[in-house]
């Protein structure tokens, strides 16, 4: 029987390795697609379709980061109180289970480096937000600055040019 077992087995590595071995059939130029005229109605409507699909990924896709903050510090308090009920549970039982132990060490490293991404991203977000207010605050005082050198411009009366060319005076030849 295993003489059997061990022949089929070599047979088949044989056949594998040399199938793999084989050069790769020469391949065709490939086909060159045709080109159909679409319907415009139909069109039109794929389109839309699409387009509407988009826009409603698109509003999903803008929530507010204070909310995505929000959510994810949600996530893990609710993680940090699962740790501490596993860490409670662990302790009250007399058993003194390896791979219990290490599935807390296992979730206190998780939680400790997802703690220190998470202060990151804050610390990020806050400075986003300061560069935003600004900006902000520099598009608001470039305005105004334009509006008043605009109101200035249009209260002055025109300065007379000095790069005019003299006038002949038609009593001196």
């Amino acid at each position: 029987m295993s003489r059997k077992i061990v022949t089929a087995f070599s047979m088949l590595f044989a056949a594998s390795s040399a199938w793999a071995q084989s050069p790769a059939p020469a391949s065709s130029p490939a086909p060159v697609p045709q080109i159909a005229t679409p319907d415009p109605a139909t069109t039109s409507r794929v389109i839309s379709r699409f387009g509407s699909k988009r826009k409603a990924r698109a509003a999903q896709a803008q929530v507010a980061p204070g909310e995505r903050m929000q959510e994810m510090e949600s996530t893990l308090n609710g993680m940090h109180a699962l740790l501490k009920k596993m860490q409670a549970s662990n302790a009250s039982s007399r058993s003194k289970d390896p791979v219990a132990k290490a599935n807390l060490e296992m979730w206190e490293l998780l939680l400790t480096h997802l703690d220190k991404q998470f202060h990151e991203l804050q610390v990020a977000a806050a400075s986003q937000e300061d560069v935003a207010t600004r900006r902000t605050a520099l598009y608001n005082q470039a305005l105004a600055k334009a509006a008043a050198e605009a109101a200035a411009a249009r209260q002055a009366p025109p300065a007379p040019s000095s790069s005019a060319a003299p006038q002949p005076n038609p009593q001196n030849p």
